[in-house]
């Protein structure tokens, strides 16, 4: 197999997940969004089928693929309806479709009256990010509407932090207890939630009934977080050697290298390009590892210096942070990405 290898101790993330739960003492909701961060979602939904109480993904059908690894677990869709065939695959699917506005509430009434079929869904609370979400006023009348139909449950509500400011970040905590309140008039003890991998280590008063971790179960932290906990990161990425050889003159891929070769001087060529999901620039592959490349990756290949043995196999990305900040990005970006064409191979340790 030529393909890059991504191995993912599901241990590591299973031992995090259980970090935020006690650290929170709130119900864990695991995002499995985007392939589990690249990390495999059916793979982690297993992992931590004993730990989670719900699962995130973005689309419906992420959902869909998901439903066998959910184990029946609740999967909420964080991505509202754009139409009404959307409305309909999340009412089919039975998830949790999330509500930003009145039209989109109108929407899944809707499809659940011609399915015959309940939706369950979460009301989503603008307070300051701006992007999904209504604001406090609209809450009352999405919650009287939905009031009126009973094939749409409304089981929660939720929000987001947008800033890594906690003056800001306490400023949008005061908005969702407001929010809350409009919401409990009309559904008492629904679930509450706020909280993403940095708002759960804001403290107590940031986790409200349930948690979203995302970045956090895979070992990582958003920038600007203060406190740094004991998290594992749980994949590390390898290429395979394809060739080794001494430089005669010329370049070392597409261009002249970045910094002149000595005649006889030791090169590798790596089964690993942008095509694969690292990114073009010389620095992305070997980041700390190998040396670093030579030249901008290629479609496939890349060359970096030193002699490797043919056939072994070599790490190109065994921490998202380091190679985020050496090719100008955040970390969510490196781990959604490099295991685009990837060969899994999972451990529990």
């Amino acid at each position: 197999m030529q393909k890059i290898v991504a191995k993912v101790n599901l241990g590591a993330i299973a031992d995090n997940a259980r970090y935020f739960r006690k650290l929170t003492g709130a119900r864990l909701c695991a995002v499995v969004k985007a392939d589990a961060y690249g990390h495999g979602a059916e793979a982690v939904a297993c992992a931590l089928e004993g730990i989670a109480d719900m699962f995130a993904v973005a689309l419906s059908d992420e959902g869909k693929a998901l439903r066998t690894a959910a184990c029946g677990k609740p999967v909420l869709v964080l991505t509202p309806p754009a139409d009404y065939a959307e409305a309909e695959a999340l009412v089919e699917g039975g998830f949790i479709a999330s509500v930003p506005d009145l039209w989109r509430a109108k929407l899944l009434a809707e499809a659940a009256e011609r399915k015959g079929k309940e939706v369950a869904v979460h009301l989503q609370a603008n307070t300051g990010m701006n992007r999904y979400g209504t604001n406090l006023p609209g809450l009352g009348r999405i919650c009287r509407f939905l009031k009126g139909h009973p094939l749409v449950r409304a089981e929660g509500v939720y929000s987001h932090l947008y800033s890594h400011s906690r003056e800001e970040s306490e400023r949008q905590r005061r908005l969702f207890v407001r929010a809350g309140e409009v919401c409990e008039e009309y559904y008492p003890g629904l679930c509450k939630h706020l909280s993403a991998t940095y708002g759960a280590l804001l403290g107590g008063e940031f986790s409200f009934d349930m948690v979203r971790i995302g970045l956090g179960l895979y070992g990582y932290l958003p920038e600007g977080s203060a406190f740094r906990p004991p998290l594992k990161k749980a994949m590390k990425v390898y290429a395979r050697t394809i060739q080794s050889r001494r430089y005669s003159r010329g370049g070392a891929g597409y261009g002249e290298p970045p910094a002149p070769l000595c005649r006889g001087e030791k090169m590798t060529v790596l089964r690993a390009g942008y095509a694969d999901g690292f990114f073009r620039s010389a620095a992305n592959v070997g980041t700390g590892e190998a040396n670093g490349t030579l030249s901008p990756l290629c479609m496939d290949a890349c060359v970096v210096r030193g002699g490797t043995r043919p056939g072994g196999i070599v790490p190109v990305m065994t921490d998202a942070d380091k190679a985020a900040a050496d090719a100008g990005t955040i970390s969510y970006e490196i781990l959604c990405a490099v295991t685009r064409r990837a060969e899994f191979v999972y451990e529990y340790e």
